[in-house]
């Protein structure tokens, strides 16, 4: 690689770690993200709902796929920056580049990298387990597709969800209607 593609390469890879109008916005410029918390800034500036959130104290907020802890949900893309700020591991920004060509948006593509990081966080948590480079390597190459089977697993489990809570109200409203007055 020649080096002005790899200039050009690094360019776009940082450029993607924030939202050109958030940086806008902040009064941030690109060179500017090495620093880790002008990255925090600019994220938490492109979440507005989980910065509220926490400025209120939360610890949850209903989000499309149930409760979700705010603070977790922040620090996710921060970490995800961080690993295509310094290109490691390069799998990172190689699966972006895979996944902008494939259509999704930059938004939808820092949650589907933030996955696999959300995986190895639980994994050394709860199961005190190790983080492994190669299996998260091998998660980044499983997307998108292990993504759009977690995205219908979900949709089927919130239709399903959704029709069970249908199926009381209306249990309920019939037991209402079919109560006698005393």
């Amino acid at each position: 690689m020649s080096p002005r593609s790899h200039t050009d390469r690094q360019d776009q890879r940082r450029r993607f770690v924030a939202d050109p109008d958030a940086l806008v916005a902040v009064g941030v410029e690109v060179e500017q993200l090495s620093d880790p918390d002008v990255r925090s800034l600019v994220i938490r500036h492109e979440h507005p709902e989980f910065e509220q959130a926490l400025k209120e104290g939360r610890r949850e907020i209903e989000g499309p796929g149930g409760p979700m802890n705010p603070r977790l949900h922040l620090t996710m893309p921060e970490i995800v920056a961080t690993q295509l700020w310094e290109d490691s591991p390069p799998g990172v920004w190689d699966t972006a580049v895979r996944l902008l060509e494939a259509g999704y948006e930059r938004h939808e593509i820092l949650h589907m990298l933030g996955r696999p990081v959300s995986d190895h966080v639980w994994e050394a948590l709860h199961d005190e387990r190790a983080y492994d480079r190669e299996r998260h390597v091998a998660a980044l190459r499983a997307l998108p597709g292990s993504w759009e089977r977690e995205r219908t697993a979900r949709t089927a489990a919130g239709r399903h969800d959704e029709a069970r809570k249908q199926a009381r109200r209306a249990a309920r409203a019939a037991r209402q209607r079919n109560r006698r007055p005393r």
